[in-house]
């Protein structure tokens, strides 16, 4: 009975800065990824509702990557704060061990595992289809219209807009200069204005009005193209109007069809079945080149007896056998056979290079499929991994709060993220196999956690922090002494 309660202590104790830990992890992923795009999202007009609808997919996305680092920095704390508060000694006294201890944190962590990689396999390729088509939608999406003075302005299609001058609302316009490329001709139209306002109406048009301008146009030339004379047309007039269409500055939802076969909006299964068809279609390329290669290839059917006489070191020898058998072509005859030789050897080469290029492109698919689905088991993985790395180092740094843990766990995590980068690269580029380049980071991290498991478990010295703090301590006074 004793023993449930000490159990739903550490529970109490880990899930509340597990939660804590999960949203600020998370909040700092989101900052990180609006740092790589915020110039594609500032200055476009966003409404606040598609804001937070691609923070909603993208925080569903980073899901499986917050969650192994909430479970270590919750780990070394709880582990930490009972080993500061002398709960572990009293609970080592009393012939607790501290894989008991950790019992209902190793089942926390496995029901974790489980929802990282069902939310990694089934809730994240809908949200990154829906995080990259509105993503996609945005970076499409033209910036609001900002017309700046001294500037030119090609933002309305067809019109290039330039105003000396804005008033104090921003309605009020100045010496304004228009080119009119709308019609699409080799001539366009230029306006001059000394004054103009610029205002809204209805919900898509903008109304530019100008006041006191002339247009010049300049017109095609029908007869004396030499005469050195080039006529134009000029039209001053009080009033000019002008509606544009702002609709263009609306942003345009893309079907989501084109992002939907890419191999992160796939499920586990549907990657399996992907690379089952992909490899198939290797082999169907293979099998294609080398059935094709053969129409290239012309053998010129020579009787045993022409070859047997020529001299025996000759018959070893290509360019011999080759002038051997141009000798047995006409002269008339020669060059053209020579010309086709050369057309059918080059086919036959651009062939075989664009087959290979076909062949890597499977090659690197299959690998990127791969290494998707192997994605989702490592973070999952990570979670269950990361449970013997901080509940150790916990009880042996004897730290809880936020100072020491969250140290201890931004090394380790560090640790991992950079294995997991290397090891998709070493996949990549085909030094080790997906499974191997995707868990590399679990095969380095999951030896260190069982070897500090078991020195904490021992109650090794050696990986007691007092034992460093008085090493050094010990060094200082020395030299102090000395002094």
């Amino acid at each position: 009975m004793q023993l449930k309660q000490i159990d739903r202590l550490i529970l109490k104790g880990f899930f509340s800065p597990f939660f804590m830990t999960f949203f600020v992890a998370l909040f700092v992923f989101i900052m990180q990824f609006f740092w790589k795009y915020i110039d594609d999202i500032v200055g476009k007009g966003l409404e606040v509702t598609i804001i937070f609808e691609l923070i909603f997919y993208l925080s569903m996305s980073l899901v499986p990557l917050a969650l192994p680092i909430s479970v270590l920095i919750s780990s070394v704390m709880v582990m930490g704060g009972m080993g500061e508060r002398y709960e572990l000694a009293s609970l080592k006294s009393a012939g607790v061990s501290l894989s008991r201890v950790m019992a209902p944190l190793f089942v926390v962590s496995l029901f974790v595992m489980v929802i990282s990689f069902v939310f990694a396999d089934i809730v994240i390729p809908y949200s990154n289809l829906k995080f990259q088509t509105r993503l996609y939608d945005i970076q499409r999406q033209k910036a609001a219209l900002n017309i700046e003075e001294g500037v030119f302005n090609d933002d309305f299609k067809g019109f290039s807009i330039r105003v000396k001058e804005k008033g104090e609302n921003d309605t009020d316009l100045k010496e304004v200069m228009i080119y009119d490329q709308s019609k699409n001709t080799n001539n366009p139209s230029q306006i001059l204005a000394k004054s103009g306002q610029m205002y809204g109406s209805g919900q898509d048009l903008m109304v530019m009005k100008l006041y006191d301008g002339t247009q010049y146009q300049a017109l095609e030339e029908t007869k004396n193209r030499n005469s050195g004379k080039f006529p134009y047309m000029r039209i001053k007039f009080k009033t000019w109007r002008k509606v544009f269409d702002m609709s263009q500055f609306d942003m345009e939802e893309t079907d989501e069809d084109v992002f939907e076969n890419h191999y992160r909006m796939l499920d586990s299964k549907t990657l399996l079945t992907r690379v089952d068809s992909l490899k198939i279609r290797w082999t169907n390329t293979e099998h294609s080149m080398l059935r094709k290669s053969v129409p290239f290839i012309s053998t010129l059917q020579l009787r045993d007896t022409t070859i047997q006489q020529l001299p025996l070191k000759q018959q070893y020898f290509k360019d011999t056998i080759v002038t051997s058998i141009l000798a047995l072509i006409p002269n008339d005859k020669r060059l053209d056979a020579i010309s086709k030789a050369r057309t059918l050897a080059t086919r036959m080469k651009d062939y075989g290079r664009g087959s290979q290029r076909t062949l890597k492109n499977l090659n690197n698919t299959i690998v990127r499929h791969y290494n998707e689905l192997y994605r989702k088991m490592a973070y999952a993985l990570a979670c269950f991994i990361f449970l013997f790395i901080g509940a150790p180092m916990g009880a042996i740094v004897r730290k809880g709060g936020f100072g020491w843990p969250i140290l201890i766990s931004i090394v380790f995590f560090v640790l991992f993220l950079v294995f997991s980068l290397v090891g998709e690269r070493l996949s990549q580029n085909y030094i080790l196999p997906p499974l191997l380049g995707m868990m590399l980071p679990v095969f380095i991290i999951l030896p260190i956690g069982f070897f500090l498991t078991q020195r904490a478990m021992n109650d090794s010295k050696s990986l007691n922090m007092e034992t460093y703090t008085n090493f050094f301590r010990n060094i200082g006074s020395f030299f102090t002494k000395k002094k």
